[in-house]
């Protein structure tokens, strides 16, 4: 019965906390910093922005929701192949819009200023991917330091 009880209470906790708007997050200061929904709707138009490119094959899209110095990398075939975000761009530029792209944001992960997002994403070119990134929050805006995938 005190199972029934403990997982009861833990399971109402773990809903409630999904329903927050913001979540308490210790920064490696130990201040707390406040993240909040605003922080993964940010995220998603970021990660958006990338999609997006695809559909329409306009790297230019695209471009706003990258760091400066973002790296691409895969590894496809057991060997990592990759390197500066201008491949992508490149890629994105010189093949066909895939407006046939359907994707899902599968995961969205923050912690302080730094985030994880997972993509799903069927029919690129006939291609389906799992992407992975990681995000930056650089002076009050989102954005991909590092896109690894996997072609499936």
């Amino acid at each position: 019965m005190l199972k029934k009880i403990l997982f009861s209470v833990l399971l109402g906790l773990s809903i409630t906390s999904a329903y927050a708007a913001d979540f308490n997050v210790k920064n490696n200061k130990g201040d707390k910093a406040m993240i909040s929904v605003n922080d993964y709707q940010e995220v998603k138009k970021t990660i958006n922005k990338y999609l997006q490119a695809g559909k329409e094959g306009k790297s230019e899209i695209m471009k706003p929701a990258f760091h400066k110095d973002a790296i691409m990398y895969n590894a496809d075939n057991g060997s990592i192949n990759g390197g500066a975000i201008q491949a992508l761009f490149d890629y994105i530029d010189n093949n066909p819009a895939a407006p046939e792209i359907e994707a899902e944001i599968t995961s969205i992960d923050i912690t302080g200023n730094i985030a994880y997002a997972k993509v799903e994403s069927n029919n690129w070119h006939g291609a389906r991917f799992s992407d992975m990134f990681l995000l930056l929050k650089d002076n009050g805006t989102w954005k991909i330091l590092t896109k690894v995938f996997y072609t499936n």
